[in-house]
């Protein structure tokens, strides 16, 4: 066999060399988004490919504002490409320490945040952003604060409404990650929420946050839920994939599925095991955690 002839062979055999998707076929019931960076050091477009080759069809990118727009255009060129659809990226640019929405002083700088976050939409067509309140005030009461949060969403509502974009404000917990955050429960992401009143924000659930901060997972979904924009996971302790902590991703899963639930869930979370064999690991929890009858 010549050069020639060696090298036509190896590129048949790699076209026919099985992808992950067809070694483990699934019907998802749910549309889960890897977030980039579980693969290491590879580019994002390939990022894409292999979340693709696993079956999934969204991907979620927290810090997708760092890039610049012809970036952000070849990212959409490979979605698009590869028939997927974006979940969320974080609007605020200080991140969730920064007083943007609290206090009055910041919301200049969270609407500039919010306009930017439009352009980048328009560009990639995510469903939806993050937004996160900040640390809570020394200086402020807590109604006035909460009042503060409503005020800058309507606003912000307004710069989002001609979009397909949601604005989903995000509680975290404060006992082992988040110590100082304002929004904490659902109950008070629901009193923001509520008060705003507009069909563009919307509640960013987020399982491994409200698992520590009250439990009773299943419960607060069906009681929020016709406020709740879109869900993120990781499981506790520890913020890793399904399966490596206390939560029962399928009931979980099944009651969100149950709902009628038809945005994305990203996956918000550390891989327990480092590598491709963790990435093989994290999906294969999930497709776990996808199976009922």
């Amino acid at each position: 066999m010549n050069r020639r002839q060696l090298l036509t062979a190896s590129l048949a055999a790699a076209a026919a060399r099985p992808t992950p998707a067809a070694e483990w076929k699934h019907d998802w019931h749910l549309r889960y988004a890897p977030r980039i960076g579980f693969v290491p050091e590879t580019p994002i477009p390939r990022q894409l490919e292999i979340y693709a080759d696993y079956g999934f069809r969204a991907f979620e990118y927290n810090g997708l504002p760092q890039h610049s727009n012809a970036e952000i255009q070849t990212f959409r060129k490979k979605m698009d490409e590869l028939k997927m659809s974006m979940g969320v990226f974080v609007v605020n640019s200080g991140g969730w320490k920064g007083d943007a929405m609290v206090d009055p002083r910041f919301h200049a700088k969270f609407l500039a945040d919010v306009k930017r976050a439009v352009e980048i939409h328009n560009i990639i067509g995510n469903e939806a952003a993050t937004v996160t309140s900040g640390l809570a005030s020394k200086s402020l009461s807590h109604e006035q604060q909460t009042k503060n949060c409503i005020e800058v969403l309507k606003r912000a509502a307004d710069i989002v409404e001609k979009t397909k974009m949601l604005l989903v404000l995000e509680p975290l917990n404060i006992r082992v990650d988040h110590a100082g955050y304002f929004v904490v429960f659902s109950e008070h992401a629901h009193q923001i929420i509520s008060g705003v009143n507009h069909p563009n924000v919307r509640i960013l659930f987020d399982i491994y946050h409200q698992q520590i901060s009250e439990g009773n997972i299943i419960n607060h979904i069906h009681k929020y839920w016709d406020w709740i924009g879109y869900f993120q996971v990781g499981d506790v302790p520890g913020r890793r994939e399904p399966f490596t902590g206390e939560v029962n991703w399928t009931n979980v899963f099944k009651a969100i599925y149950e709902k009628g639930y038809k945005g994305i869930l990203g996956m918000e979370h550390g891989l327990s095991v480092r590598g491709m064999a963790g990435v093989k690991k994290c999906f294969e929890a999930y497709r776990k955690a996808d199976t009922w009858t």
